[in-house]
């Protein structure tokens, strides 16, 4: 996924994130590792706030690895440039798998509420294919470890890249005219993780596309074309609609992003001077995608920082660049 900047309104921003490789000291549950590799090109374009942005990228990485147990290792390559652009980006490596193939590993994995309601009777995972097998089924490199389609390795599964031009605060309160870049960088880890949808672009769809619904039994497995219609996150099937997606035939942005509300590191769009948290329902979205929820389930935001002061506008926009293995 790319954040790219460009020619807008005073005030707005775009951004462009890419996946990359982070090492992570003590997490939570030593199953569970997300391992960054920091470039030269990061260290020397962030300067003097190489330590602090490298700092902010781990805790960014720490809050997925505490909330989930599994006994994998994600490797993500961590770039930067010396610009604006990208705002930020993430690059991801695609295994592809067969509906039947991939929904098995889903029920395999199945463990928390969340899972049991999504494979079960009236839940989003279907047994056969959604898209009456006509579409090619895709999860990241990290995502097919986590439902055991790959054993985990120590190739790199993805990239995210920053550019260091961007005015960033990287810990503590958000200071006024700055972005959370704890934020942004949990936005780009979680796609490289498979929060990722593609929606038909080139025939091809994640699992977490077959996560969209507009209402009970309506799927929205792309964009709603000519339709209008918007997907929302559900894990029955529409009957409860958990968080509206980004309106991606609107705007042409990101498919499985949020749309605009409440302030949230899955946003497609986020303030500047504002904390962007990991929601409830960004680990809820995660945990039925293939990754296992620590017990207890979590019932309150996590936030990245505290400051919500709302000031300018960015877009968040994540034009997809994959490398695909079969």
């Amino acid at each position: 996924m790319r954040f790219g900047v460009r020619s807008l309104p005073t005030g707005v921003v775009r951004l462009s994130v890419v996946a990359g490789m982070v090492l992570i000291s003590s997490p939570a549950f030593a199953g569970f590792v997300i391992n960054p590799t920091f470039t030269a090109n990061f260290n020397t374009n962030f300067g003097a706030n190489a330590a602090a942005a490298q700092a902010s990228w781990i805790a960014a990485a720490n809050i997925f690895t505490s909330a989930f147990t599994d006994n994998i290792t994600v490797n993500v390559t961590v770039d930067a440039t010396a610009g604006t652009t990208p705002f930020g980006q993430s690059n991801t490596f695609l295994v592809t798998s067969s509906w039947a193939a991939l929904q098995a590993a889903v029920v395999a994995d199945a463990k928390s509420n969340n899972d049991f309601t999504a494979i079960g009777p009236g839940g989003s995972i279907p047994l056969t294919d959604p898209t009456g097998g006509t579409g090619t089924w895709k999860v990241t490199r990290a995502e097919a470890k986590a439902l055991g389609i790959i054993p985990s390795d120590g190739v790199t599964d993805g990239t995210t890249t920053f550019g260091a031009g961007n005015p960033f605060t990287f810990s503590g309160a958000i200071a006024a005219g700055t972005y959370d870049f704890q934020g942004v960088a949990a936005h780009e880890i979680s796609e490289v993780l498979g929060r990722l949808g593609l929606g038909g672009v080139g025939n091809s769809y994640s699992l977490v596309d077959a996560f969209s619904f507009s209402g009970p039994g309506t799927r929205v497995l792309g964009n709603g074309g000519g339709s209008g219609l918007q997907g929302s996150f559900s894990i029955n099937k529409g009957t409860n609609l958990l968080k509206l997606y980004n309106n991606q035939a609107a705007n042409g942005l990101d498919y499985r992003d949020w749309a605009p509300g409440t302030n949230d590191a899955f946003n497609q769009f986020s303030g500047s001077s504002v904390v962007n948290p990991v929601s409830a329902v960004d680990l809820q979205e995660l945990d039925v995608i293939g990754y296992d929820l620590a017990a207890p389930e979590p019932s309150t935001l996590i936030l990245l920082g505290s400051a919500l002061v709302v000031a300018g506008l960015i877009r968040r926009r994540d034009r997809s660049r994959f490398n695909r293995r079969s």
